[in-house]
């Protein structure tokens, strides 16, 4: 993790960025290794973390009909909080994260160690939008946030490389 956050602050001397994060499984452990890095206020605009329905609901937007029908572990509640940062910042890279931390809960559909994570990428001032569903191995609720965590500083160093 620690090489991930040095290459992102790197590539910020040679870029102009910032970014901004929702989380919910992983419950400001992606906020807290961005800030780990001395000098991260260069592009570390901040997080929210939005670990029940009603944050992500009212601070982010996400529709309640979205949740309802489709969960808040999906493809469509991840790109509504990535699209909700959208609407509440101005940063070139927003990520967000929503998943089944475990070890208990989870479906056949969304098993325990399953993460949705959306991102957004401002490219020539219009923001790109994706979300990518990673099934992690790991059934300890730490280590999974962890892997997620990981997950999410590589997916922000790719997306740097696009700005």
């Amino acid at each position: 993790m620690r090489a991930l956050l040095k290459k992102i602050k790197e590539k910020r001397s040679i870029k102009n960025f910032s970014i901004f994060v929702a989380e919910s499984c992983t419950g400001g452990m992606l906020s807290n290794a961005l800030t780990s890095v001395s000098g991260s206020s260069e592009f570390f605009k901040g997080g929210i973390i939005a670990y029940s329905n009603i944050l992500k609901i009212d601070l982010l937007g996400v529709p309640k009909s979205k949740i309802l029908k489709y969960g808040a572990v999906s493809h469509q509640t991840a790109e509504a909080m990535v699209k909700g940062l959208g609407k509440i910042s101005k940063s070139e890279v927003l990520v967000s994260i929503t998943g089944v931390a475990g070890p208990k809960g989870g479906s056949k559909k969304t098993p325990v160690g399953c993460v949705f994570f959306g991102v957004g990428t401002k490219i020539k001032k219009k923001y790109k939008y994706k979300t990518i569903r990673k099934q992690f191995k790991s059934k300890t609720r730490r280590k999974l946030q962890e892997e997620s965590t990981s997950y999410a500083l590589k997916l922000i160093n790719t997306e740097i490389t696009k700005i």
